[in-house]
């Protein structure tokens, strides 16, 4: 009961919602989430995407999804995690090694049980879906599809790569599943956290796609977190900047700082 009590959990889609010709940045415990719903004037007419926020003493797990033809793959998702929540809650209150070795355990055999892939086929679409768990000094991911996960350190002095998935177009969950598949399309890791601050940023696809968007790059999402003096700041210059552009496709973003 103690976990359950401090925990904090949110969930939203684009049915709920959807953020047309708007540009949202709101604050969950520390964690920011930011949403722009496409522009109405260059076609946007509906918000697929997704999002759910679990936290607890000493972890976050966050989760960003981009469904196609309708929502329902992505809110599918989302419940079936929330369904589980006790159990996540529980696993990622453990210590931090069999904490981090247990969700991945737990998350492959979520999406390879027979009854959520049965499920997941009568689903209306598909989505990508990533899901990045942070516990104490340590980030782990689960990346299907073609969202993107920055690890972006406070300077631009630092060389090292700030995208920390691969993204693939191929991988979905939904009615067409790649845990149906022979070889499912996914990947996954983890990494330790630098000393001092680290700063991660979760993102759909909408975010490199909207016309001339300059954060094809991910050394141009680090120069736009550099020149920004907070996550907020800098969740809502990548969001007004693909306003301005006229983005048609949805955008997504969950942003946290976090001190090691």
């Amino acid at each position: 009961m103690e976990a359950l009590e401090q925990m904090y959990s949110y969930s939203w889609n684009g049915e709920v919602k959807s953020y047309l010709d708007q540009v949202d940045l709101s604050s969950y415990q520390h964690m920011w989430i930011g949403r722009f719903g496409g522009s109405i004037l260059h076609g946007a007419h509906k918000n697929e995407n997704a999002c759910l926020i679990l936290t607890g003493p000493d972890w976050e797990l966050a989760v960003i999804m981009g469904a196609q033809h309708t929502v329902e793959s992505a809110a599918f998702i989302a419940d079936s995690l929330m369904l589980r929540q006790r159990k996540i809650i529980e696993t990622l209150d453990e210590d931090t090694s069999s904490a981090m070795k247990k969700i991945d355990s737990f998350l492959m055999s979520m999406f390879n049980s027979v009854r959520f892939r049965s499920t997941a086929a009568k689903v209306n679409g598909n989505s990508s879906c990533l899901i990045s768990v942070r516990k104490a000094g340590y980030l782990y991911w689960l990346s299907i599809g073609d969202n993107a996960l920055f690890l972006l350190p406070p300077s631009e002095a630092h060389t090292s790569s700030v995208q920390m998935n691969q993204q693939h177009r191929s991988g979905w969950i939904g009615a067409d599943n790649t845990f149906d598949q022979e070889v499912p399309a996914y990947n996954m890791g983890i990494i330790p956290l630098s000393k001092g601050r680290n700063s991660i940023l979760l993102t759909t696809s909408g975010l490199q796609r909207f016309p001339v968007s300059p954060y094809k790059n991910p050394s141009r999402v680090q120069r736009a977190f550099t020149k920004s003096e907070s996550v907020p700041r800098f969740l809502h210059r990548l969001l007004t900047n693909a306003q301005s552009a006229g983005a048609v496709e949805s955008i997504t973003l969950i942003g946290w700082e976090i001190h090691i």
